[in-house]
């Protein structure tokens, strides 16, 4: 294995073990690589969801993991949210990959680039059981080359602060 790819191994590990040790309010997180680096249109990724405290308010957040030649400004996608009823909520959301000067946005190390994008913010789940999250691919394109990985984290949010 070549020098470069291990220290970007190395840096990737290290960045990963940053993230998931920071929190402790976090319910849940998990990433789903993509294969070749690519995210074919028509595959959905799934993630599955437990939540048992309804009482609670929860900030649900996005992650992605891109090389630096991805190619396009954003990536844009669907998230739907299914109940353990089976009702269903679905909202767009974008990633900005890169700024309007062009400059890539997010934690950078060698042609690894992170971002963390907040999708629902301070939101309440109305039943206990498994929610399912499917997010869908709404880029122009069939394939979309040069992404590693996308993932979803599922925190508690802090205590509102009382207002004097």
């Amino acid at each position: 294995m070549h020098t470069k790819m291990k220290k970007l191994i190395f840096i990737a590990l290290i960045g990963l073990f940053v993230l998931t040790s920071c929190s402790k309010s976090k319910i849940y997180e998990k990433r789903q690589e993509f294969p070749n680096y690519t995210w074919n249109r028509l595959k959905p990724l799934f993630f599955e969801v437990a939540v048992n405290d309804t009482k609670s308010e929860y900030n649900v957040y996005f992650t992605l993991r891109h090389i630096t030649q991805y190619p396009y400004d954003n990536l844009k996608t669907n998230f739907t949210i299914i109940a353990p009823s089976g009702d269903e909520r679905t909202t767009v959301h974008e990633f900005e990959i890169k700024n309007s000067d062009g400059k890539l946005m997010g934690e950078g190390a060698g042609d690894l680039w992170d971002l963390k994008l907040l999708v629902k913010e301070r939101m309440t789940f109305n039943e206990s059981g498994t929610y399912k999250f499917q997010i869908d691919n709404l880029m122009d394109y069939f394939d979309v080359a040069g992404l590693v990985d996308f993932g979803v984290i599922v925190e508690k949010a802090s205590p509102k602060k009382e207002k004097k």
